[in-house]
């Protein structure tokens, strides 16, 4: 609670996920982030949405703008009225994967595939399927990078490479000027 304070946020923003035993958490999870999902239960019944996030710990994922609920918190720049909308947790059994190509939920079955590489290299990996097809479902692709524009790449790789300081042995890193600034002047020097 105090992490949130000093941030400005209030405890209450953020919900409290109910604990889940270690033995009753979902060992394979076929649904990640970004991935396109239908909501097959709950008040959002029948929409589809993308995952936010993933909670691991409690079974639940956040789909986005959905299952909203008002949260009444302390004024803030982010809720002027004291009223805030948030994403409430879904449990993973409330959603199902689309299919590729219908966009219609669908079951997933897994499957160990092989796969070249560029350089050579067969590599064995988890893939997921439409069950009882071999229509395969594509993970999807992160977004690490939210920048646009010019702002992404402002300085180029050959530039930041380039050395432009050259350290000499007979001089200081700085000059003499600004280090007698930064001595303190109350401090005793025997020499």
């Amino acid at each position: 609670m105090h992490r949130l304070k000093s941030q400005g946020l209030s405890s209450r923003i953020l919900s409290k996920g109910t604990y889940v035993q270690p033995k009753d958490r979902v060992k394979q999870w076929n649904i990640l982030t970004g991935d396109k999902v239908a909501i097959i239960a709950g008040r959002d019944k029948d929409t589809i949405g993308e995952i936010k996030s993933v909670n691991r710990e409690t079974n639940t994922v956040i789909v986005e703008g959905k299952k909203l609920a008002k949260k009444h918190v302390p004024h803030q720049p982010g809720a002027p009225d004291g009223i805030m909308r948030k994403e409430q947790p879904i449990h993973l059994s409330n959603v199902m994967l689309l299919h590729p190509d219908t966009q219609i939920p669908t079951r997933i079955d897994r499957r160990k595939i092989e796969k070249t590489t560029d350089d050579g290299r067969v590599v064995s990996q988890w893939a997921r399927f439409v069950k009882g097809t071999d229509v395969e479902i594509p993970k999807p692709v992160r977004k690490y990078d939210d920048r646009s524009g010019e702002e992404a790449f402002t300085t180029s790789p050959e530039e930041a490479v380039k050395v432009t300081y050259l350290p000499k042995a007979g001089s200081p890193p700085f000059p003499a000027e600004l280090l007698k600034e930064l001595r303190n002047p109350y401090k005793k020097r025997t020499a």
